[in-house]
C-alpha cells in the first residue's frame, strides 16, 4: 500500500480559521466604511453584509474541513498500524491472481523478507502458490456465488520449496455495477494443526485396523481353543458320571467332577473374551426373531446358575400380556443371564434377586435384573461398565470372574438398538435396567431387520 500522506502538512492549508474569519470582517468593515463615505446606499451597504455572511460561512467550513482531515488521516495511520502489526496475514489481491498489497505477517508465512518481495515475488498465485493449482479456480469460483470464503485450507509451496498448509478467509469487493474489483482477506498457517490432526486420523485408522485384525485373530482362535476344552469337558464328564463304569475309587470321581468345573469356567471366560473381541471389531451381529420374555427370562436364569454355580430361587414378576419381542433370543438371554449371575453372586444367601419386565407408556420395554446385594458405590459405576475391569483388584478377590458380563451385557443391549444403565448404592443392591425400543416390541417388531 502507498505511504499515506498527511493533508494538513501543507502549510497554505494550515492557517488557523479565527485569522481569517477575523480578516474578512476587517475587510467587510473597511469597505462598509468606505461605501458609507461615498453614499452609495443600502443595496450596497446589504450586498456588504452578505459577502461578510458568506466569508463568515467559508471560515466555519474551513475549520471543519481541517477537522475532518485530521480525523481521516488518524483513521487511515490506524488502520496502516493494523495492517502492518496484525498476526495473521492480510492479502488484497486481484481475480487474476496478482497481489497487490500484503502485510508483514503474510510476507512470513510464506518465507519472504518484506511484503514488497512477496508482492514482486509471487506474480501468478495459481501457478506459483497452490500445490494444487485448480484451488485457485475452486477459490474463484466460491467468490463469484457467495462474495466470501471461510476456512478454505490449502497445501501451498512456502518460498524455500517446502510444503506448508494455509486457511483462508476472504471477501470479494464490487464496484458499483457488481463486477470484482479484488479479493480481501486473511491467511493463517495451519501446517502444525494439520499435520496433528492427518496424525491423529492415521492412528485412529491404525487402531481400528488393529482391532479389527485382533477380532478376526481371537476369532479364528476359538476353533483351536475349544477344540481341546470340550475333550476335556467331555471325557471328564464321562469320568465324573461313571458312563463306561465304575472309576475304582470315589476321589477319582470327585477329581473327575473338579476339572469338569474348572473346564466350564475356562470355556465361560474364552468365548467372554471372543465376545469381547467381536463387539470391538464390529463382527458380531444380531439375528432377530419372536421371542416371549418369559422364554427369554427362563434361559437367562438357567445361564446364570451354571456361571455363578448357585441354584437360589429368583423371582420373576413378569406380567402374562407381555408382548412378543423381536430379538436375538442367544444373544438378548446371554446379556440377562450375565446380569443375574452377577446378582447371584454379590447377593448374600438371606438376600434376594429379582427379574422384572415392563411395558413402557412410550412403547419401549425395561427387562430389570435388581437384588438386595454389597451393591458399589456411585463413582464405580462407570469402571464396573468397562471391559476387564475389577472392582476387587487384589490377588484374593472374594468373587470369581474376568469382569467382562456387565461391558458385554451393555454391548448387546445397543447392538438391539437399547440401551443399558445402572444403579446402585453400597449395601442397598443393584438395579440394571435394559431398555429396549418401541420398535422391538409386539406387531412393529416386524419391521425391524
Amino acid at each position: 500500500m502507498p505511504p499515506f500522506i498527511d493533508p494538513t502538512e501543507n502549510g497554505d492549508r494550515s492557517r488557523s480559521p479565527g485569522l481569517a474569519a477575523a480578516l474578512a470582517v476587517f475587510v467587510s468593515g473597511l469597505v462598509a466604511g468606505l461605501g458609507f463615505s461615498a453614499n452609495l446606499g443600502r443595496q450596497y451597504i446589504a450586498g456588504l453584509v452578505i459577502v461578510a455572511v458568506l466569508g463568515f460561512v467559508l471560515s466555519l467550513l474551513q475549520r471543519v474541513a481541517a477537522d475532518t482531515r485530521k480525523r481521516i488521516t488518524a483513521g487511515e495511520a490506524s488502520y496502516r498500524a493494523f495492517f502492518d502489526h496484525a498476526v495473521e496475514g492480510i492479502f488484497r489481491t486481484t481475480a487474476e491472481g496478482h497481489y497487490l498489497a500484503v502485510n508483514q505477517a503474510l510476507a512470513d508465512i510464506y518465507g519472504y523478507d518484506r511484503p514488497e518481495a512477496l508482492v514482486t515475488g509471487l506474480t501468478d498465485i495459481s501457478a506459483q502458490l497452490y500445490v494444487d493449482q485448480r484451488r485457485r479456480d475452486e477459490f474463484r469460483a466460491l467468490m463469484q456465488a457467495h462474495d466470501v470464503v471461510t476456512n478454505f485450507v490449502s497445501e501451498i509451496y512456502h518460498r524455500s520449496g517446502r510444503r506448508i498448509w494455509i486457511s483462508e478467509n476472504a471477501r470479494a469487493v464490487r464496484d458499483w455495477s457488481g463486477q470484482i474489483l479484488c479479493y480481501e482477506g486473511t491467511v493463517e498457517d495451519v501446517t502444525e494443526k494439520f499435520e496433528q490432526e492427518r496424525a491423529l486420523r492415521v492412528a485412529l485408522r491404525q487402531a481400528e485396523i488393529a482391532n479389527k485384525m485382533k477380532a478376526a485373530f481371537l476369532a479364528a482362535m476359538s476353533h483351536e481353543l475349544k477344540t481341546p476344552l470340550n475333550a476335556v469337558l467331555g471325557f471328564s464328564e464321562i469320568i465324573r458320571d461313571e458312563l463306561l463304569g465304575p472309576v475304582g475309587h470315589e476321589g477319582y470321581r470327585d477329581y473327575a467332577g473338579d476339572i469338569h468345573k474348572s473346564g466350564s469356567r475356562l470355556l465361560t471366560v474364552i468365548n467372554d473374551v471372543l465376545d469381547v473381541s467381536r463387539l470391538e471389531g464390529g463382527l458380531l451381529t444380531i439375528d432377530a426373531r419372536p421371542e416371549s420374555v418369559h422364554d427369554l427370562a427362563d434361559a437367562a436364569i438357567v445361564q446364570a446358575r451354571g456361571i455363578a454355580q448357585d441354584q437360589r430361587p429368583i423371582q420373576l414378576d413378569v406380567p402374562a400380556d407381555m408382548p412378543i419381542l423381536h430379538v436375538d433370543p442367544r444373544r438378548l438371554s446371554q446379556a440377562l443371564g450375565n446380569l443375574l449371575a452377577n446378582a447371584l453372586k454379590f447377593t448374600p444367601e438371606n438376600g434376594e434377586v429379582r427379574f422384572i419386565a415392563r411395558m413402557q407408556p412410550d412403547g419401549s420395554v425395561h427387562l430389570v435384573v435388581q437384588d438386595t446385594g454389597i451393591g458399589m458405590a456411585e463413582e464405580t459405576i462407570a469402571a464396573a461398565l468397562e471391559p476387564f475391569r475389577q472392582l476387587d483388584g487384589s490377588l484374593a478377590r472374594r468373587f470369581e470372574g474376568a469382569g467382562l458380563g456387565l461391558s458385554i451385557s451393555k454391548a448387546l443391549a445397543e447392538l438391539h438398538g437399547g440401551a443399558l444403565s445402572l444403579a446402585s448404592a453400597v449395601g442397598e443392591g443393584t438395579t440394571v435396567t435394559i431398555r429396549l425400543p418401541a420398535s422391538r416390541v409386539g406387531s412393529r417388531a416386524a419391521k425391524v431387520a
